[in-house]
């Protein structure tokens, strides 16, 4: 539909979409020339609105009023915007620096504080899917050690760090056995799948030695990751779309028994895979299932896998650039995290 569209005519709409979002009332065609497009006369952009009426992309709730978009209208507002990377404030930036980055000790608490800091930023409903991984390929096992008689086990593949352990161990440990310890455990578990390990071959037993707490600290981790294969979902902030003026009741009530089902959940934030920006965005009932509801959408890979998707769920009238924003940014620094732990490279 927006190929039927003169680039004043989408001047105009994304100027009265952008109006709309910030303010939430109907627009008038002066609105939109004071604040946006002061060369271009009043009784032009009136007509334009007229003829963008006609075509569908907005509406006049009250013959005296403005016009507000309608879904279509935002999908041409959408099509739009520069996804420009490092669009957020300095004090945004460092909010989420503060509130993810550096807070994160253990790798199970990744699902659950993205999806809250996203939901924080954006002051919507967030849906973090951590997606399972059957086939991943074991890379190293890594040992470090902490005070006392503490080691962490840290089990890196070619999809990420897969999960942490931390174990007691004797006390007299030095250094040398922590290096002749990963030794051995490389040896056993490195270069193979994991669901090599469901059921264990008596061959290894001779292999481990006096590794052994440590060898059944791995083998634990990886038989408690194959034990629990489905996605993990995790929903932040569900009650925030009831905040906006936007939501009535019947559309509230929709929209909360989607939230109580994963699978439509995960099919909400789930990404057509010819999507090359690994961004989806989904506007209105006809896109979302939802009345008056947005999704946007974003995966992250480590490796060329997708190992997890995050979205935000709004009204129609979100504020769309600060989701992109943010959403960008938690995805250069999960594949940066998950990368740098899986000892490979950041992904572009």
């Amino acid at each position: 539909m927006s190929k039927e569209l003169s680039e004043r005519k989408k001047r105009i709409l994304n100027a009265l979409v952008e109006i709309y979002i910030k303010s939430g009332v109907p627009v008038s065609s002066g609105d939109i020339q004071s604040k946006y497009l002061p060369d271009v006369s009043s009784a032009t952009i009136r007509s334009e609105l007229s003829a963008l009426e006609s075509m569908g992309y907005i509406e006049q709730p009250h013959t005296s009023a403005g016009r507000i978009p309608l879904a279509p209208a935002y999908k041409v507002y959408v099509n739009s915007i520069e996804r420009a990377p490092n669009a957020l404030t300095d004090a945004e930036t460092l909010y989420l620096k503060n509130e993810f980055e550096n807070r994160i000790n253990q790798v199970e608490d990744i699902s659950k504080q993205a999806a809250k800091v996203i939901s924080d930023m954006t002051n919507y409903t967030s849906i973090f899917v951590s997606k399972s991984l059957p086939d991943v390929l074991i890379e190293e096992i890594k040992l470090v050690k902490l005070m006392g008689n503490k080691v962490v086990v840290i089990i890196s593949t070619d999809g990420g760090v897969i999960a942490d352990k931390t174990i007691s161990i004797p006390t007299t440990t030095q250094d040398a056995y922590i290096n002749s310890a990963s030794q051995v455990l490389n040896k056993v578990f490195a270069g193979k799948h994991i669901y090599e390990f469901e059921n264990i071959d008596a061959k290894i037993e001779g292999e481990i030695g006096e590794f052994r707490e440590l060898f059944d600290a791995v083998l634990s981790i990886i038989q408690n990751y194959l034990a629990n294969q489905q996605d993990k979902v995790v929903v932040e902030g569900a009650l925030k779309m009831l905040d906006y003026p936007d939501y009535d009741t019947s559309s509230a009530k929709t929209y909360l028994s989607v939230l109580q089902d994963e699978d439509k959940v995960q099919e909400l934030v789930s990404i057509d895979d010819e999507i090359e920006t690994n961004v989806s965005v989904k506007v209105g009932k006809e896109e979302s299932g939802m009345d008056n509801c947005s999704v946007i959408s974003a995966s992250y890979t480590v490796n060329g896998k997708v190992v997890g998707q995050a979205g935000v769920v709004g009204p129609n009238r979100m504020d769309y650039r600060k989701v992109f924003d943010v959403l960008e940014y938690m995805k250069h620094a999960l594949t940066s995290m998950l990368g740098n732990k899986n000892g490979g490279k950041d992904e572009e």
